[in-house]
């Protein structure tokens, strides 16, 4: 080899160095990686969260068979029926228990002593 051989062979060297420059510790390649991961994971998260929404969203939509519909105060009063507790426990004898309750027996005398 020559001397211009050598020299541009130093030369060519010391340009691929330069070129490649210092490896990365793998501290740094650890910490790239996980970063990638965390990214995927956020991107995955979002989708989904947007995907959610989006079903939530249609779910909700109004369909054209939903109608609001009022009661009409009149028709229900015309067309209901009630009748007071009384008369519906008590439908064979027609016992108002409000206002007609029965005397009920003394289970005691005041001289008589208890009736067991």
């Amino acid at each position: 080899m020559s001397k211009d051989d050598i020299a541009l062979h130093e030369m060519l060297q010391q340009a691929q160095r330069e070129a490649d420059g210092v490896a990365p510790t793998f501290t740094e390649v650890f910490n790239a990686a996980e970063n990638r991961i965390r990214g995927r994971r956020r991107m995955q998260f979002a989708g989904l969260t947007a995907a959610a929404i989006g079903v939530l969203a249609f779910g909700l939509l109004p369909t054209p068979g939903d109608e609001f519909i009022y009661v009409d105060m009149e028709e229900l009063k015309a067309t209901t029926y009630w009748t007071a507790p009384s008369d519906f426990l008590l439908p064979d004898h027609q016992i108002d228990i409000y206002r007609e309750l029965p005397k009920l027996f003394e289970s005691t005398e005041p001289d008589g002593g208890t009736l067991l």
